[in-house]
């Protein structure tokens, strides 16, 4: 009787230990072996990445996209279309900001560019009496643009298209 005893406790423990090694196995850690770079957070064995970066790591800077020279032109509700060339640089520090140059086709307006979004970000300048502000969004080399102007006491919406080179 012992050993009948010994050997169904013995077969209880195997089956025990069988069934816990099994459901540890098929339940992983999914975030186990995978480092999300810059502020980001595995979710699932995908990352989550903070404001200002993209990709499978979180490896990509988002803003870097809209970093240089669009060939392209505007449409305003008082001017009809102007053609000029709008450049981006980077703000040192700040990986969701940039500064958008030659607004309005005038070296001297910019404007401070936010991120709102992996391909979109709003912006807000002014030059002595004229302000402007509005969103854009960039797909591929494409740039799209809308903004609302103020001169003095004038007010118009404008939208600009243009292509990266």
């Amino acid at each position: 009787m012992k050993a009948l005893r010994g050997i169904l406790i013995t077969t209880l423990l195997s089956i025990g230990a069988f069934f816990a090694i099994t459901h540890t196995a098929c339940n992983k850690d999914r975030c186990n072996n995978v480092a999300c770079l810059n502020g980001g957070a595995c979710d699932g064995g995908n990352c989550t990445c903070a404001a200002g970066w993209e990709g499978n790591r979180c490896q990509t800077a988002s803003r870097d996209k809209f970093v240089g020279t669009f060939n392209g032109g505007d449409s305003c509700g008082v001017g009809g279309y102007t053609q000029y060339s709008i450049n981006f640089v980077k703000t040192v520090g700040n990986q969701t900001q940039m500064t958008m140059r030659n607004m309005l086709n005038n070296m001297d307006d910019s404007a401070i560019c936010t991120l709102v979004g992996v391909d979109t970000f709003s912006f807000n300048g002014s030059n002595n009496s004229i302000t402007y502000r509005g969103y854009g969004k960039i797909s591929n080399d494409s740039l799209w643009m809308s903004y609302h102007v103020q001169f003095d006491t004038i007010n118009y919406d404008c939208k600009y298209f243009g292509i990266g080179y």
